[in-house]
């Protein structure tokens, strides 16, 4: 196969494709620009000739990285760059900073990858006999079979050496990673082919004794990831949503017992549902992209071997076949996004004796030693993704602190700066429900969820991310990175969000950290509510951390959490205080959620007439009916506000009386 090339191109004025050039017969080429870097993933399963990327005031890494991967061997990305400093528009999304931000480190970064990789810089100069023609993006779904299946439509040889293994059915999991384009998604859908013929022939053969028919069923983030497995597979795919999927494994976990069940895209999906699909089924086959875009590295297969107790065989597929070997387009991209940082990690053995060093670094450092932070971040966090890279370069108000043995990088902390507002009537908004700013996430929540001015004035560190090598985890060394931060930390308090669990909430209450605050849904993500817990630093900090736990354990028994009971000390209190009459008002007359309103709103019916509130009586005697959502939800909401301002009004007017 031709290797595919990477143009850079400079122009004040919109470039133009020669009139006469091949591409223009097919179409096969696409502009992408700021306008509709959203759509970009409408894109996949699409191939071109030639794609004009328009980064001169925005560079999304998301949609570049996409735009890649849809140029077919041979075929040219030409990336039009300016020379000139600017803000980058993209940094709106990451940033924190209403009016994006200059990337001074990304772009050093950048021009480092392009020097390295590119095939051509063109300065384009005024094309006065080039066409006016444009040519312009096909972002419709995906109507047209996967190029892929046209290219090959039978398996390679390293896919068919996979199949046959699986087909052996020597374990009970099966594990197929990939990078793009190397057809793995094919491999499944090829497998369920021959699983489904084998079936067949076995079944036509007398024997004294037949095997059971096992049945094949497919999930995936969603419907339309299975297009190329359905391609491939040439019948009509069983699929399942997880979700729906996990419904039906809990209510009959032995019905699949004896089947067969394929998760295409599975880094896609949360550890812990990902632990209830494979918990039932006799075979599972897993596959997922690694090194993607998306973030989906390694990472997550420690993450998911780690607990994984049935017998699996892992299976990396590496042969391209989109394009062809050492493509300078796919070296570039992988540079540039750092796919590959985690296997360039440096990983040394634990020692028990090793003197570990603790210290705080900048963001200089930082962008110096990318590969090593990127790659540490993507080994402990599946989910990292160019938003991270992109943040960890040039993000104002972050803070580091590393865990070194020597040079190597063992440990990290991520820590974003919060808190510190002056704008009284912003912080009102903020509680109120009416506002949400860019940035101070954690203090945002806590002063909205409880009505806490202060949390947004006071000074905060965020925790965004810790990560300690696989090989040196339970060894104290995320415990003594969180001191050396709280013995460094100028600030008033520290926060962290994360997902619920056990085990992390215990190592957050070793830090030093108390639960204030947890959601009522599950995150997508990861399959776990998400708690807040801080950390006062200074004595104001400790004033508002003993006020946000008071708060918490008075109303986790009246917040119909699931988890309440584990929180819930002594006898419930149902006396309306200021705080309960301020959370009404703000559900009445502005955005308070019914989630933070509903301790004050279960003592405002224990006071009530019967006959006051029924929609919201209701709703707290039926655990949320479906009854009571009928009329569409949101009509059901502002009929629920309604209730609580009639209430009110009619109470205040009782006692003016």
């Amino acid at each position: 196969m031709q290797q595919r090339q990477l143009e850079i191109i400079y122009d004040e004025n919109r470039p133009h494709f020669f009139a006469n050039a091949p591409l223009l017969a097919s179409k096969s080429a696409v502009i992408l620009s700021p306008e509709n870097f959203s759509k970009a993933k409408n894109l996949l399963g699409q191939e071109f000739e030639q794609i004009l990327f328009d980064a001169r005031e925005s560079l999304n890494l998301d949609a570049l990285a996409i735009a890649a991967g849809t140029i077919k061997a041979g075929g040219k990305l030409l990336l039009w760059l300016t020379q000139n400093a600017r803000i980058d528009l993209d940094s709106q999304r990451w940033s924190g900073v209403a009016q994006g931000i200059f990337t001074p480190n990304f772009d050093h970064h950048l021009w480092q990858c392009i020097e390295k990789h590119s095939q051509k810089t063109t300065a384009l100069s005024p094309y006065s006999a080039i066409s006016s023609l444009e040519l312009q993006a096909n972002f419709k779904s995906q109507t047209t079979p996967d190029p892929q299946a046209k290219l090959e439509p039978r398996a390679t040889r390293q896919q068919q050496a996979i199949i046959n293994q699986i087909l052996a059915q020597q374990a009970d999991i099966f594990i197929v990673t990939a990078k793009r384009g190397r057809g793995k998604s094919a491999l499944a859908g090829m497998l369920i082919n021959q699983l489904l013929a084998k079936q067949v022939q076995q079944h036509s053969t007398p024997q004294t004794q037949q095997p059971s028919i096992q049945q094949v069923y497919v999930t995936a983030p969603n419907k339309s990831a299975v297009k190329t497995l359905q391609d491939f597979a040439k019948v009509e795919l069983n699929f399942i949503a997880p979700d729906e999927l996990v419904a039906q494994i809990q209510q009959q976990p032995q019905y699949f017992a004896e089947d067969w069940l394929f998760i295409d895209e599975a880094a896609q999906l949360s550890l812990p549902m990902l632990n209830e699909l494979i918990s039932t089924f006799k075979h599972i086959v897993i596959t997922t992209t690694i090194h993607s875009y998306e973030g989906t590295g390694r990472g997550f297969l420690l993450k998911f071997l780690t607990n994984l107790h049935r017998t699996y065989q892992h299976f990396e597929l590496t042969q391209p076949l989109r394009w062809g070997g050492n493509d300078p387009l796919e070296a570039f991209i992988d540079e540039l996004l750092l796919l590959e940082a985690e296997d360039n990690l440096p990983q040394p053995e634990f020692e028990a004796q090793s003197a570990v060093k603790f210290r705080q670094v900048f963001q200089p450092e930082v962008a110096k030693r990318i590969v090593h932070f990127y790659g540490l971040l993507t080994l402990a966090h599946y989910c990292t993704s160019p938003l991270d890279l992109r943040r960890l370069f040039d993000a104002p108000k972050q803070q580091f602190y590393v865990a070194e043995k020597e040079s190597a990088l063992l440990g990290c902390a991520w820590l974003i700066e919060e808190g510190g507002l002056q704008d009284l009537h912003l912080i009102e908004q903020i509680c109120r429900g009416e506002r949400r700013p860019k940035g101070n996430l954690v203090a945002q929540s806590l002063a909205f969820h409880f009505h806490s001015p202060e949390a947004c004035q006071l000074t905060s560190l965020r925790i965004s991310r810790i990560a300690v090598q696989p090989k040196w985890q339970q060894n104290g060394i995320g415990q003594r990175l969180i001191g050396k931060v709280a013995e460094n930390a100028a600030v008033d308090f520290l926060s962290v969000s994360f997902g619920y669990t056990q085990e992390l909430q215990a190592f957050w209450q070793k830090c030093g950290f108390i639960l204030v605050q947890m959601s009522g849904h599950k995150e997508a993500t990861s399959g776990c509510y998400s708690a807040i817990a801080v950390r006062a630093i200074s004595a104001q900090g400790k004033a508002l951390v003993e006020k946000l736990q008071k708060h918490f354990l008075r109303d986790v028994a009246l917040s119909f959490h699931p988890l309440a009971a584990q929180f819930a000390q002594g006898e419930i209190d149902w006396q309306l205080n200021d705080r309960d009459w301020l959370s009404l008002k703000n559900f009445a007359h502005f955005h308070r959620t019914l989630a933070a309103a509903l301790p004050a709103i279960c003592r405002l019916l224990a006071m009530a007439e019967p006959q006051d509130c029924p929609l919201l009586r209701d709703y707290c005697l039926n655990s949320s009916s479906d009854k009571a959502l009928q009329g569409g939800k949101k009509n059901w909401l502002a009929q629920c506000r309604l209730e609580v301002k009639n209430w009110l009004r009619k109470y205040e007017a009782q006692h003016r009386a």
